[in-house]
């Protein structure tokens, strides 16, 4: 892991590091989801071991992050962690897919087919098969749109925040993508 560095930050590439595709760093999130039988368990120490992963520190705090660029596309993933012993519910871990386009206008909607290699079935499917359960039917917006779901482990709590993978073909308008999963604290 890197310690505070003086040089400008820049984001990875999929040059530097090849092996870490957008399904491979989903998978390396599933697998460290899948460590915490207790949310107390959520450390710097874990996420190095189970995500094996070059992240940057800003801080002498216990957070860090990756962001990863996909060549000749506007599309980028992060992953970030922070652990506040102080706050715990400012205690969590990230994985987001970005476009830089959807970024600067708000009324984008790309294609996610370069970062949805797991898509929300399969993100689902490995919460359910680690004993996640739903908590809720979900958060919708005034129009009836799947703003988020929560899955529930013992006092682990994990967000889906799904999105449409295109507005079109209709087979792209009908299959869910990923384009945030994070996990938090539940309850005191």
């Amino acid at each position: 892991m890197n310690i505070v560095s003086p040089a400008p930050y820049r984001p990875s590439t999929l040059a530097e590091h090849p092996e870490l595709t957008p399904e491979e760093i989903g998978r390396r999130f599933l697998a460290l989801i899948d460590s915490l039988k207790s949310f107390d368990e959520l450390s710097g120490e874990r996420v190095q071991k189970v995500m094996r992963l070059p992240l940057i520190r800003l801080s002498e705090k216990d957070e860090g992050f990756l962001t990863m660029t996909l060549p000749d596309s506007a599309w980028r993933y992060s992953f970030g962690y922070g652990v506040d012993p102080k706050y715990r519910r400012y205690t969590n871990a990230v994985l987001e897919f970005i476009n830089e386009n959807e970024r600067i206008n708000s009324s984008l909607l790309e294609d996610m087919e370069a970062v949805c290699g797991l898509d929300f079935n399969v993100y689902e499917a490995a919460l359910t098969g680690m004993g996640f359960k739903r908590d809720d039917p979900g958060d919708y917006d005034e129009l009836g749109r799947l703003l988020a779901l929560q899955y529930l482990r013992n006092n682990v709590r994990v967000q889906i925040i799904p999105r449409r993978e295109a507005n079109a073909p209709d087979a792209k308008l009908n299959h869910a993508c990923v384009s945030e999963i994070s996990v938090h604290a539940f309850g005191p």
